[in-house]
């Protein structure tokens, strides 16, 4: 993969200057953009790159997209803002928000476009922005820190709760290079559910999608966050979610893959305080040749901290999976109690799935364990399935949606399960379900 005469820092200058972007801002972009100019493109001689088909990332002739062909909220996505029961929801396409509703009553609470923060709220913008997710962490978040042109802002004020979920939906109508970014912040004390979902209709053009997302939970904070990526098939998706936990704080997570030819999603919690907690889940589904990988990382810097991550995925048709996951513990940071697990399906023989659980541990007073399994589905359970008169795509069904059941029981939003379990039985082919998900 190489840089093409469609990515130029003409590119960054005109974001600049198109918005009247604050002096600080501008500086940020053109050092990102800097960045990603010195990074070498990744190679499969990099270990967190080792397995990935990069190939199915590249960048050559795509143009950066700087609107959408038109400001249309599809069924497709105005039906899922009514199934999310999202107390806030916003729209993205082509780089612009095309769709904003927001029936939030709690005081202090700013949920909005980034656009419109850093007019209405620069302050807060500028001390979070880039503090978790900047372009020194790779090319990737280089390229996004430099080209993206909206997002999602929210900021939840101490002892605050959003009872109902905010949500921020991210669609396409055109080919090209989409770089959205999420910054959440939440004060001491604050809780809120907030679910970042990447969908689009077939448009036959080829995207890229970068995505950045940064947490910041203070001390005490909750957050339940949900990324869920159901692309068309024509896109390459890449997300880096990273998240800064301090002293008690708690983050539920949940990344699930489904759409997209190729998707990586890179998975970051940093237990940066005392106490603080995070559960990470993950739930994948493969077909039709897709590749999908994931990358995460539990990093323990301080003392009696905890996390726990379950990622689970079915492949079939030929597609690949790959699952690279280190918990990493510090040497001041005893007490750490640390659990990373994931598991595999294979539906066919034609699929492939490759597991790299690592521990790197500094301390000496901790509880951690990792471990991994890849394996066919047991011929005994189909037979017996069948057996009791099931035919042979429900029985696949059963046994996938059990498979998975150990990730989806644990999610705490219904709603998204029962949708996340809907799209999967889209792909089993069950009768009645639409493919358009």
């Amino acid at each position: 993969m190489s840089l093409t005469d469609t990515l130029s820092p003409e590119l960054v200058e005109g974001i600049i200057q198109q918005h009247e972007e604050p002096a600080w801002l501008a500086s940020e972009r053109r050092a990102a953009w800097r960045t990603f100019e010195a990074l070498p493109w990744p190679t499969n001689r990099d270990e967190a790159w080792r397995y990935t088909q990069l190939e199915r990332f590249s960048l050559a002739g795509l143009e950066l997209v700087t609107a959408p062909r038109d400001r249309a909220v599809s069924e497709r996505i105005t039906m899922r803002i009514t199934d999310s029961d999202a107390e806030g929801a916003l729209v993205y396409k082509g780089g612009e928000a095309i769709y904003r509703d927001s029936k939030l009553k709690e005081a202090g609470v700013i949920f909005t476009d980034l656009r419109t923060a850093l007019k209405e709220h620069e302050a807060l913008v500028r001390a979070h922005l880039y503090s978790v997710v900047n372009a020194t962490q790779s090319k990737y978040a280089a390229l996004s820190a430099a080209l993206w042109q909206n997002g999602t802002f929210l900021f939840v004020p101490k002892n605050t709760e959003v009872k109902l979920p905010l949500g921020a939906f991210h669609t396409a109508d055109a080919g090209g290079l989409t770089a959205p970014r999420t910054l959440i912040v939440l004060e001491p004390n604050a809780h809120a559910t907030f679910i970042d979902e990447y969908t689009s209709d077939e448009f036959g053009e080829r995207l890229f999608a970068s995505g950045s997302v940064e947490i910041i939970l203070q001390d005490g904070a909750k957050l339940r966050y949900v990324s869920l990526q159901n692309w068309s098939r024509t896109v390459a998706h890449v997300s880096r979610i990273r998240a800064h936990l301090e002293r008690n704080s708690r983050l539920e997570s949940l990344t699930v893959s489904l759409g997209a030819d190729a998707a990586r999603a890179e998975v970051e919690c940093v237990m940066a305080g005392p106490g603080s907690e995070s559960e990470m889940l993950g739930l994948y589904f493969a077909d039709k040749g897709q590749h999908f990988n994931q990358y995460t990382l539990q990093h323990h810097a301080a003392d009696h901290a905890h996390s726990d991550l379950l990622f689970k995925g079915a492949l079939r048709d030929a597609s690949t999976a790959v699952y690279s996951g280190l918990i990493q513990v510090d040497e001041g940071a005893q007490k750490t109690d640390a659990y990373q697990t994931n598991r595999n399906l294979l539906l066919d023989a034609a699929s492939e799935a490759v597991s790299i659980p690592q521990l790197e541990i500094g301390a000496n007073d901790v509880r951690c364990s990792h471990g991994s399994t890849v394996s066919p589905v047991p011929e005994d359970q189909r037979f017996y399935l069948m057996s009791r008169g099931l035919r042979p795509e429900v029985a696949e069904h059963v046994l996938v949606t059990g498979f998975l059941h150990e990730v989806t029981s644990r999610v705490t939003l219904p709603k998204v399960a029962e949708y996340v379990e809907r799209v999967v039985q889209a792909k089993l082919g069950v009768p009645g379900v639409d493919e358009k998900l």
